[in-house]
């Protein structure tokens, strides 16, 4: 069975999302508690990409497919409270009122006012002095500018580039960028003068003449630039929850270069690295922390992962085997013996595996809620074989009974119900196995695996 705790900390979860209230119209700076408890005060811009950035981590950060939903349904439902607000506090004219078309109507256009408002942030007219129409609407939306008070004019092109626009819209955005950042300055020639992109929205302002205005380009880029004597590990563990996948991988081996003697850069490498489904590199870290932790069970778990992912499951079972030795109530390491054990077909060796794991270490919890999931999951198809059988004995029954239609079907329907029984769980032990996506399938690894430091070690 999961253990008490880990229902009630899911329901508790579970409930906390459902008391949400989004109605409401927030002031910026906005006030939000972060990870570590702390309120902190965050712009317009920055509150959206943090709420669009735990949508991107959310699957690493969860490993429950309900809490997973309700997390990114949250954010969601938050970013367009921000919007909406945005606009009330912060929009002027068509903006406000949605009356241009195309990306400008609607909780998005917040976007473009705070877009606009940073380009003309400096201006002595201010951004509520421009005069806002829509001239071309296509791949993109083409936006004629034009300020009141001193007669200046720009163009504002703005696509989305969320999948939810028209087709080619991201490289309609490229294009337009590359050709306008390579004009020449001239008082006829239009050139690039501001851009920004987000997971949404790409904006770019262009114009003629001279431009007092910010220059520096707005991307997500920029979020990932961090001072360099910051520590490797605070650096890459927060680009994973930020949702930059493949610079925290960077970020940590790195790290593990620079310092290869410490323990957790080891094990975030190598779960890092089977996040981003590179087994591979998942490989190389766990094999390098072993030359000088060889010991170490989250190692041993993370490299037999590893290896499995790669189909080299003989390899993956020494570890494990020779791992157990010496910590045979690992959850994790008995967790994966489980799994193995399934890959092979060796069901009753899985069960008693996964037993060992729920009643194991009480931490990581992950490790005992994930073999408890796998536990069901073979209960159910040990119950759907069973009744298969039972339809087929049935049907033999009736047949001595001289039911011949009766029987027929009883038979028919078992042997169907078996071998389709039998069908599911070897895609789900493939899928489990693999690291294949899949909503109904745990994965092995997840951030509540990796232990704070001061866990394992003194800081070096």
């Amino acid at each position: 069975m999961i253990p008490a705790e880990v229902v009630v900390e899911r329901a508790t979860r579970l409930r906390r999302y459902l008391r949400k209230d989004y109605s409401q119209v927030v002031e910026f700076p906005v006030e939000i508690v972060g990870r570590d408890g702390l309120v902190r005060r965050y712009s317009f811009d920055d509150s959206v990409r943090l709420y669009q950035r735990r949508i991107h981590s959310a699957v690493m950060r969860y490993d429950d497919g309900d809490l997973v939903d309700a997390e990114v349904r949250h954010c969601r439902q938050r970013i367009e409270q921000l919007r909406r607000s945005y606009l009330e506090h912060f929009g002027w004219g068509v903006l406000r009122d949605g009356q241009l078309g195309g990306v400008f109507v609607g909780s998005l256009a917040a976007e473009i006012a705070a877009f606009l408002r940073r380009a003309f942030a400096g201006e002595r007219e201010g951004p509520t002095s421009l005069v806002l129409t829509l001239v071309d609407s296509g791949v993109g939306d083409t936006c004629y500018l034009r300020c009141r008070e001193s007669g200046r004019t720009w163009m504002l092109y703005v696509w989305r580039i969320d999948g939810e626009g028209p087709a080619g819209a991201r490289d309609a955005w490229r294009e337009t960028v590359a050709r306008l950042a390579s004009a020449p300055v001239g008082e006829t020639v239009e050139r690039l003068l501001l851009a920004s992109d987000g997971p949404e929205l790409a904006l770019v302002l262009a114009g003629v003449g001279e431009w007092s205005g910010p220059v520096a380009r707005a991307g997500h880029d920029d979020d990932l630039a961090e001072p360099g004597g910051a520590d490797p590990l605070h650096r890459g563990i927060r680009a994973v929850y930020d949702g930059h996948g493949t610079h925290a991988l960077r970020t940590l081996e790195a790290g593990l270069d620079a310092q290869p003697t410490r323990l957790v850069l080891a094990q975030a490498t190598a779960l890092v690295a089977l996040l981003e489904r590179s087994p591979e590199r998942a490989e190389f870290a766990a094999r390098f922390g072993r030359l000088h932790r060889a010991g170490d069970p989250l190692l041993a778990y993370l490299l037999g992962v590893a290896l499995a992912r790669q189909d080299r499951r003989a390899e993956a079972r020494a570890v494990v085997g020779d791992a157990l030795a010496t910590a045979p109530r690992n959850a994790t390491l008995a967790l994966l013996d489980g799994v193995l054990a399934l890959r092979e077909g060796r069901l009753l060796g899985a069960v008693r595996a996964f037993g060992v794991a729920v009643r194991g270490d009480r931490e990581p919890r992950y490790a005992a809620r994930t073999a408890a999931t796998l536990r069901r999951v073979l209960l159910r198809w040990a119950s759907a074989s069973f009744a298969g059988l039972g339809f087929v004995a049935m049907g033999v029954t009736l047949a001595a009974l001289q039911r011949p239609v009766a029987a027929a079907a009883l038979v028919l329907l078992g042997a169907g119900v078996v071998p389709a029984a039998a069908l599911v769980l070897r895609r789900y032990v493939r899928a489990l196995a693999a690291g294949e996506p899949h909503r109904s399938v745990p994965r092995l690894v997840s951030l509540e695996l990796l232990p704070r430091e001061r866990e394992v070690e003194p800081h070096q």
